[in-house]
C-alpha cells in the first residue's frame, strides 16, 4: 500500500496484537508488516522491514522494551516507536522518552486512542494519550 503508514505491533497478549492488526487494517491508511510476541528479533526484523512506526508493549518476557528501543536506533534510525502499556507510571513514561520513544499510550485508552498516537508519530510529533498525560504531570 503506497502512502500507507507501515507497523510492526509488538505485545505477548495476542489479543491484544490481533485485535491491533485488525484495526488498523479496519481503519485504512496503515499497513501492518509484522506481529511479534517479543522484541527478542525486533531490532533484526526491524532493520529488514523498516517499519514507519513501531507500537512496543512496555511489559514482556525477554528483551526488555526499553532495551529494545536503544537498539531500534541503530538498526532501524527511521523507524518511531510508540510504547503501548497497561501501567501508567511516571517513572515508565519518563524511562521511555529517556531511550528515545517518541510516544506513550495506555491500553485502557482504547484503539482510537492508538491509532491517533500512531498518526502524530509518524507525523514527527510526540504522543502521549489524556490518562498518561494526567500522571506526567502531577509528577
Amino acid at each position: 500500500m503506497t502512502g500507507s503508514i507501515s507497523v510492526i505491533c509488538v505485545d505477548d497478549n495476542a489479543l491484544v496484537a490481533d485485535a491491533l492488526q485488525i484495526r488498523l487494517r479496519l481503519e485504512g491508511g496503515f499497513d501492518v508488516v509484522g506481529v511479534l510476541s517479543s522484541a527478542d528479533s525486533l531490532s533484526e526484523i526491524a532493520a529488514r522491514l523498516k517499519p514507519d512506526v513501531i507500537v512496543l508493549d512496555v511489559d514482556m518476557p525477554g528483551k526488555d522494551s526499553f532495551t529494545a528501543v536503544r537498539e531500534l536506533a541503530q538498526s532501524s534510525p527511521n523507524t518511531r516507536v510508540l510504547m503501548l502499556s497497561g501501567h501508567v507510571r511516571k517513572e515508565l513514561v519518563d524511562r521511555a522518552f529517556e531511550v528515545g520513544a517518541w510516544g506513550y499510550v495506555s491500553k485502557s485508552g482504547g484503539t482510537d486512542s492508538i491509532i491517533e498516537a500512531i498518526r502524530r508519530v509518524h507525523n514527527g510529533e510526540f504522543a502521549i494519550c489524556p490518562d498518561v498525560e494526567a500522571v506526567t504531570m502531577r509528577g
